[in-house]
């Protein structure tokens, strides 16, 4: 008996790894052992995939929401080799679904709420706390986060809400001593330093809504910002990843914590590779597959697992680019499993999107069964499918 392996991440705004992953299996016949693992390359997501793996208590806490308002949010608590860890997305909390963006929420939003999660999971008892960092809306340099955790900061006389335009200093010596007793992790895939061209502020500003001055008023303070730390603690902010989800990725290396990858972290957590042994065939990816895939999502790191165990694999998508460049040395056969013409609102429809991945995967296995009947073993690495 085959075995067949469905870790894929969730297509944003239409079905979650775990639907897609049972989608794609429905297509095999019983002669397949099918596996799903749900994964997440830490964003949306990662909290499912781990407690597909371990269980756990998602927990509620009360906090504050990106301009000040009341938010419920969650997290996961669990125990992974009897160890109490909890998994915070920041989305839930500072997401950019939870803001308008515009320029106006840029100047008035901050991550304070992120640091009222981080202490709530510290007086859960925690040893570890993983933050996710994708998917955020807010671009304050991560200050109002450690304002939470016990930071002050000396204001000048701006009126806007965004504790980044409103610092004149930072001071890290009062941060909460709960801090101490854990590990904090943040989970974050993209490169950029805390300022500077790369910077938060200069190269995701304008996907948060924010006008080219605000852009260059938040990298000035940004950049000042980082002078006054170097200065003040002799702790270098312009570090790769500092600038991950409007600075917090900074926040996070100066309250002490690591900056780590998404995917690597999150299949590490979960055991992946000891889940994928003796696996035929691996079926992955995500909402859609383009030059930002190489960059750490999850399609290109199963793709470096199979390339490693020397495993066939195939990627499906929503949609994708006609060329993929490298990517296509360790992924050569992606699908996107569009039937045809279709809006982005008829693509996205839920029910639509798992027919459409069924409908795909069983034309995948028709392939496979055919090469084994022919051949007595199944496809290996480097096998080219069919194209559609």
């Amino acid at each position: 008996m085959m075995k067949i392996v469905a870790a894929i991440d969730s297509f944003k705004g239409s079905a979650t790894s775990a639907e897609l992953n049972q989608a794609v299996l429905s297509g095999f016949s019983d002669q397949w052992e099918k596996c799903s693992i749900p994964i997440a390359d830490g964003g949306e997501g990662s909290m499912a995939a781990v407690f597909a793996a371990f269980g756990g208590n998602y927990e509620t806490v009360p906090v504050t929401d990106p301009l000040g308002g009341k938010l419920q949010a969650r997290m996961l608590v669990t125990k992974i080799n009897e160890e109490k860890i909890a998994l915070i997305e920041s989305a839930e909390v500072v997401g950019l679904q939870l803001v308008e963006p515009s320029d106006e929420t840029t100047r008035n939003s901050s991550s304070f709420g992120l640091g009222q999660m981080v202490l709530a999971a510290c007086r859960q008892g925690v040893k570890k706390i993983y933050l996710t960092l994708g998917g955020s809306g807010t671009s304050d340099g991560g200050v109002g986060f450690l304002l939470a955790l016990g930071a002050t900061i000396q204001r000048n006389v701006r009126m806007e809400n965004n504790p980044l335009l409103q610092a004149e200093s930072l001071e890290l010596s009062q941060l909460n001593p709960l801090l101490a007793q854990i590990d904090l992790f943040a989970l974050a895939d993209v490169t950029n330093p805390y300022s500077g061209e790369q910077g938060f502020a200069s190269v995701f500003g304008s996907q948060k809504g924010a006008t080219k001055e605000t852009i260059q008023q938040l990298d000035q303070q940004a950049k000042r910002l980082a002078e006054h730390i170097k200065r003040t603690t002799g702790i270098d902010l312009e570090v790769p990843g500092a600038g991950a989800a409007g600075g917090l990725g900074g926040a996070v290396y100066l309250a002490g914590g690591q900056l780590v990858p998404g995917f690597s972290t999150i299949a590490s957590l979960i055991g992946f590779e000891e889940k994928i042994k003796g696996a035929d065939l691996l079926i992955t990816g995500e909402g859609r597959i383009d030059g930002q895939t190489a960059r750490g999502k999850v399609p290109y790191g199963v793709a470096l697992i199979a390339q490693k165990r020397q495993l066939p694999i195939v990627a499906i998508c929503g949609s994708r680019t006609e060329r993929l460049g490298e990517l296509s040395q360790l992924l050569p056969t992606v699908f996107s499993i569009q039937q045809g013409p279709v809006s982005l609102a008829e693509a996205m429809e839920k029910k639509r999107t798992l027919i459409n991945a069924q409908q795909i995967a069983q034309a995948i296995a028709g392939f496979v069964e055919q090469w084994q009947k022919k051949t007595g073993s199944a496809p290996s690495e480097g096998t080219d499918f069919p194209t559609k």
